[in-house]
């Protein structure tokens, strides 16, 4: 088959059209490195690697895009490059690169994670949970968070300091406090000191 014509598309891609009519669309870069020129015989063997080799750059051109504008899992950043219509081997591939290069590494990714959920207050058993959205394998997210030092006490007495002080004004209020709290994923035992340490009775809480 012959290049009858090569025309500029958006998305930095060139649109080949070929004697039998056909077409497909390539990389700009890989396009002019072959070069691919009109009148230029391609094979469909050639076709197949010229578009395994466009859609791979893309993938790196487009997951770097990403990388760029903040830090992703593994998971998280494979979906958003199929999502752009790139075929799901060549963006593993391009994956598998940026992972040896360091540019993607999801222990990383929750350790920081992690630590930022820490200063927002926000527990261990949240923080898992938030994890696993974002696609963080669970073996990497139960290391990190054995890893990390957390003061439940002192995070939930900065919650009830900023949120709910003015809601514990009888015994059903604290009561639904505790819950809301237990929701979030605070141990009890946590909730009753936090409770006691900023000057509530225990009696309070448990209703004896």
């Amino acid at each position: 088959m012959t290049v009858e014509e090569i025309k500029r598309q958006k998305g930095h891609l060139y649109k080949i059209t070929l004697s039998d009519n056909s077409s497909f669309l390539v990389d700009c870069d890989v396009c002019e490195a072959i070069p691919i020129v009109t009148g230029k015989e391609l094979s469909k063997e050639e076709i197949t690697d010229i578009l395994k080799t466009s859609d791979y750059e893309r993938a790196k051109s487009r997951a770097l895009w990403f990388l760029d504008r903040g830090d992703r899992t593994e998971k998280s950043l494979y979906e958003k490059l199929v999502a752009a219509k790139i075929s799901p081997e060549q963006c593993a591939r391009a994956i598998a690169r940026l992972k040896e290069l360091g540019l993607i590494d999801d222990r990383r990714y929750a350790k920081n994670y992690a630590e930022r959920c820490i200063e927002s207050n926000i527990s261990k058993r949240e923080t898992y949970g938030k994890l696993m959205q974002k696609g963080v394998p669970k073996d990497i997210i139960r290391e990190v968070l054995e890893e990390t030092q957390v003061d439940e006490v002192s995070q939930i007495t900065a919650l009830i300091k900023k949120k709910y002080a003015n809601k514990l004004d009888s015994r059903e209020n604290t009561a639904k406090v505790v819950a809301a709290l237990m929701r979030k994923g605070f141990s009890y035992p946590a909730v009753k000191e936090a409770l006691r340490a900023y000057g509530e009775e225990l009696e309070y809480i448990d209703g004896e």
